[in-house]
């Protein structure tokens, strides 16, 4: 009897101790989503605020054909802003946020990724229609221990979407 106990307090323990880092985890891994849904909210608005979820050294890996390897915070504002100055932004479907792992170990470690499509438009002029295209686009956020997201990717044709809003 004394083993069953001392065996059922032991797996009890295990139990508890085990859960309380996934715990931990989820729950950073919600408030980090709620961070990159706002941060969503905030580019669709063409809102500065979008820049306030993003630590001072935030980098973003240049996934483009002949882009840099890292791009900053500062030319990805430069170059975000030039952008809401020429095209219109919306996600299309429901943003459905995914626990990212730490690449090394392969554990769910608060970050977040997720497949999304956007829906990108540009206005009419006096010489041409406006145009729209949707392009599907898999990012990835990974954050400081602030909350804020410091790395950042993001993956789809993105060339092309643009040079069809161009023909």
């Amino acid at each position: 009897m004394t083993g069953s106990v001392t065996g059922a307090v032991l797996l009890a323990l295990i139990a508890t101790t085990g859960c309380q880092p996934n715990a931990d985890v989820a729950a950073t891994f919600d408030a980090n989503a709620a961070t990159v849904s706002q941060a969503f909210a905030d580019f669709t608005a063409e809102s500065d605020d979008f820049f306030t979820h993003f630590s001072d050294d935030a980098t973003w890996s240049g996934n483009a054909v002949g882009s840099a390897d890292t791009l900053t915070l500062d030319v990805v504002t430069a170059g975000y802003r030039n952008m809401w100055s020429q095209y219109d932004y919306r996600m299309v479907t429901e943003a459905n946020m995914l626990p990212g792992v730490n690449p090394n170990t392969k554990m769910t470690d608060g970050s977040v990724r997720g497949y999304f499509r956007w829906e990108i438009s540009k206005a009419a002029t006096d010489s041409t229609e406006a145009r729209s295209v949707e392009v599907k686009l898999y990012e990835s956020f990974d954050f400081n221990t602030e909350g804020k997201i410091r790395w950042t990717q993001v993956y789809g044709d993105l060339a092309t979407a643009y040079n069809l809003l161009e023909e």
